[in-house]
């Protein structure tokens, strides 16, 4: 078993390394679990009003519908049709959106597909906002007219639409974000440590000279590969337990709660496995301690920040969207998110849940499959 303790006892010199990684994640973890228990809500919700700017072009009764309609839920200022005032009023705050109701609203809008036109900084959140209620108003109208009833009429009914007020209540016993604030960080955690060390020894153990001295001796080929498949599953296993232990300890008491915590000590031992599997690869692949620490760095940071871990996944647009889904951490992210926020899961949640293990599993047989492949190569041109 030489092969096999040779791993373990360059695992024992990188302990310092393993040890600070855990110690930053256990800060930060811990950060995370006061932080959302600071936010924990007694589950009522209040919309926020802005200040809205409108110029009414139309002067009718549509026209002014819509800025009643707008009224309940904003604070809303009739403003002269001076663009260059609107602009001013938008971009120094004093207004946070201008809605320019043209004429022949009701012809343009509501009969027809022409849109409303606004003043808003760009990229500004607020016109998300605000054109949803427009939408809503447009629509509701569209409606009732539909349905047979007069102009008065359906004025009438859409303002009374905007009176009604939804009551909110949460049926999820568990109020605080502990258990997603704290493992869906945890891929970061597994491809650093992994990464980083294994990827280090693994590469010193493709040093040819080291590669001919064990040629030379009466270790076979298969026993030498068996044993540095055991050593790579022992360290995987072991930071496993430490990694979820971790994320155990800083939220006990949710995590205890939970009906899924074993489908959460799953889905960390799956993106464990895809972890070790990247740390294989770069093992194989880097020829230098400075091409591991690259390559440590490229995976474990790329993979996290478009795979949903630094930034969740509801926040990242299509384009990257569908980009993240060829790595792991973003079916672990979307794993998480499931089990932290439902306590029972439906057929269609676990097959969910199943497939993005399955998917995570064969992100790990892939890397394992490249680097053999790239490996025998290099050994035959040698």
């Amino acid at each position: 078993m030489k092969v096999y303790k040779g791993y373990l006892i360059a695992i024992k010199r990188n302990i310092s390394t393993i040890i600070l990684y855990c110690t930053i994640f256990l800060g930060v973890a811990v950060s995370m679990v006061y932080l959302s228990g600071r936010e924990q809500t007694g589950g009522s919700y209040a919309q926020m009003r802005l200040s809205i700017g409108v110029v009414d072009r139309d002067n009718s009764l549509w026209s002014h519908a819509l800025e009643d309609y707008l009224e309940k839920y904003h604070d809303v200022t009739v403003m002269k049709d001076d663009m260059d005032k609107l602009a001013e009023a938008v971009y120094s705050s004093q207004i946070r959106y201008a809605v320019l109701i043209p004429e022949g609203f009701y012809e343009d809008c509501i009969q027809g597909k022409k849109k409303v036109e606004s003043v808003t900084e760009s990229g500004s959140q607020w016109e998300y906002y605000v054109n949803g209620r427009i939408d809503a108003f447009i629509n509701s109208a569209r409606v009732y007219l539909a349905g047979g009833y007069s102009q008065e009429e359906t004025v009438k009914n859409v303002l009374d639409t905007g009176d009604i007020r939804a009551e909110v209540e949460l049926e999820s016993t568990r109020e605080d974000l502990g258990i997603y604030n704290v493992f869906r960080f945890m891929p970061y955690l597994y491809f650093s440590i992994l990464c980083f060390v294994l990827g280090l020894i693994q590469k010193e153990y493709q040093n040819i000279d080291i590669r001919r001295r064990l040629q030379a001796s009466s270790l076979t080929l298969r026993n030498k590969n068996i044993q540095s498949l055991l050593a790579f599953f022992t360290i995987g296993i072991l930071s496993w337990v430490l990694c979820e232990g971790i994320g155990i300890l800083t939220c006990f008491s949710e995590f205890r709660n939970n009906p899924n915590w074993w489908l959460i000590l799953l889905n960390g031992f799956t993106i464990m496995l895809g972890a070790l599997a990247a740390a294989f690869f770069v093992g194989s692949m880097a020829r230098s301690d400075a091409a591991v620490n690259g390559m440590a760095n490229v995976l474990s940071l790329g993979f996290c920040f478009l795979g949903g871990i630094f930034v969740p996944l509801e926040m990242l647009t299509g384009v990257v969207r569908r980009i993240g889904q060829f790595f792991p951490t973003y079916w672990y992210a979307q794993n998480i998110s499931i089990l932290s926020f439902n306590e029972t899961l439906t057929d269609s949640l676990r097959t969910t849940l199943f497939q993005g293990m399955g998917i995570q599993l064969l992100f790990a047989l892939a890397c394992v499959a490249v680097a053999l492949a790239i490996g025998r190569a290099r050994r035959q041109e040698e």
